[in-house]
């Protein structure tokens, strides 16, 4: 058998191969710009269309704020091997684009609903979209873009946040930020919080509040101004005020929005009121934000919120840890390794059927339970890391023995553990999640089972030795960057691949 050593070389030259040959093939075929294509035929080696945020299928895309993971791999590549090639390439991108594709503000031009063309060598926006700013867990990796242009970087998150925030005293925002936004008083607005719930312009869901809150932390990190972790923590509280008293888990967005679609342009307003509560006996408070709609990133978020941002961010760890325990103890269902869906006041919907056309879906659909996969096995390792609280580990225990991968075991270092790695468990969550139970325990079982999950995975990388995702190359394919997180740990080299949380 390899030493870990032996091991992290042989990942180590697999990813090489896999990232030169996206260096070479992936590269914008015109040699105007730094960027880089989102996919190749897996055959070919030439670029096809690919577009992971629905902005023009037809096109060929590049999508530098969908690629965060690949400029990550090139990052933690240079620093494991040394050569500062790889880097500097992810360097020159930032540039590129904090240089020359952004609005008068400072705005990038990228994003759920805009990306670049490569053919025509301009912006390419979603025809069924207005010309707007738009994150919903992209999470950009402020760190390599405040080395490549600090001055652009900063720009950019305080443009950011001035064009989503539509009412600073209440935290009122919407997930689109119009391009060319005057630039306001930003952290010197007042703030008076409030009522959550209220009516408000936006729609505050959380896919886009944690890119949100997430920037302004990376900010007040990184330019040491205290400012913006104030409204950072400001934002991520107003989730957590969703919250009911003795139920702990918090809302998907804390406003409501009189604009929304409930059924077409025709009936407009809180889309949960209109299609869910007739369905729901009175009592329970019926919104879109009191709807349980679990995502494991933004707990991972908030952990690298508090692991990166330090002391002044502890109570982004707290707040994580606290929603896990709560979807543990009140919607987690043991028998069949699922989370039951509900209101966030604990009331169950599972099997409700729709008697209307909307939003949730057509008329007759039924909510079903949420199975408790790899990306929950991660989050909850990951809980248990910042927090040691054993009921996190308990529901790490319980998601991966329902998973068929077996027993991982007490958290002391000995003891049983019993590890089953199969083919159609292995993914790289799977793998994170070990990795994050090794760095809690040191036990190095746990990097034992990292490896056989990574082996495992490693016997889908086809011939050229790129990884292939239905017939295509993709550019941001997660597994090389869990592969690279894989062989630091093997070579005992932490804080050197770039911190992930999707």
């Amino acid at each position: 058998m390899k030493t870990d050593s032996e091991a992290a070389a042989g990942l180590i030259g697999i990813i090489e191969k896999h990232v030169s040959l996206l260096l070479k093939h992936a590269a914008d075929p015109t040699g105007e710009t730094p960027l880089f294509v989102n996919a190749l035929d897996s055959l070919t080696l030439m670029p096809v269309k690919y577009d992971p945020d629905h902005v023009n299928r037809e096109a060929l895309l590049a999508s530098p704020a969908s690629q965060q993971r690949w400029l990550k791999l090139l990052s933690g590549l240079t620093r494991l091997t040394g050569d500062p090639a790889y880097e500097e390439r992810a360097l020159a991108l930032n540039r590129f684009l904090l240089n020359s594709q952004t609005d008068n503000s400072g705005l990038l031009l990228w994003g759920g609903h805009t990306a670049y063309n490569i053919e025509k060598q301009s912006i390419e926006y979603a025809g069924d979209k207005s010309k707007v700013h738009e994150l919903k867990f992209h999470y950009p990796d402020y760190e390599l873009m405040w080395e490549a242009d600090p001055k652009g970087t900063k720009r950019y998150i305080e443009a950011m946040w001035n064009a989503h925030i539509l009412d600073w005293s209440r935290l009122d925002f919407n997930r689109h930020g119009p391009y060319d936004t005057p630039t306001g008083r930003l952290w010197e607005q007042e703030y008076k919080g409030g009522d959550v719930f209220f009516w408000g312009r936006g729609l505050t869901f959380i896919n886009a509040g944690s890119d949100l809150y997430y920037a302004a932390a990376m900010l007040a990190k990184l330019s040491g101004e205290k400012a913006p972790l104030v409204w950072s923590k400001r934002l991520a509280r107003r989730y957590v005020e969703t919250r009911q008293p003795g139920i702990g888990i918090s809302g998907y967005q804390f406003s409501q929005s009189a604009t929304s679609w409930c059924n077409g342009p025709a009936v407009r307003g809180d889309r949960a009121q209109y299609q869910l509560a007739p369905l729901i006996p009175e009592g329970h408070t019926v919104y879109e934000g009191t709807l349980f709609k679990p995502r494991p990133v933004v707990q991972r978020c908030m952990l690298a919120i508090g692991e990166q941002a330090g002391e002044a961010a502890e109570c982004f760890i707290r707040w994580a840890c606290e929603e896990m325990a709560a979807w543990g103890k009140i919607a987690y269902r043991r028998s069949d390794n699922s989370f039951v869906p509900m209101l966030t006041d604990g009331y169950p919907i599972e099997g409700l059927s729709l008697d209307r056309d909307g939003y949730f879906g057509p008329k007759g659909r039924a909510f079903r339970a949420i199975p408790a996969n790899s990306d929950f096995f991660w989050m909850y390792a990951a809980g248990y890391r910042h927090s040691r609280d054993p009921f996190l580990w308990e529901m790490a225990q319980s998601i991966a023995a329902g998973m068929g991968a077996g027993d991982i075991g007490l958290p002391s270092v000995g003891g049983i553990r019993i590890w089953k790695q199969r083919e159609d468990n292995a993914d790289y969550r799977l793998l994170y999640g070990l990795l994050e139970l090794y760095k809690a325990t040191n036990d190095s079982r746990f990097l034992s089972f990292a490896r056989q999950a990574g082996e495992q995975m490693l016997t889908k990388v086809a011939e050229t030795r790129a990884f292939a995702s239905e017939e295509r190359i993709l550019t941001d394919d997660p597994l090389p960057l869990a592969l690279l997180h894989l062989a630091e740990a093997l070579r005992d080299m932490p804080g050197n691949v770039p911190l992930t949380w999707k």
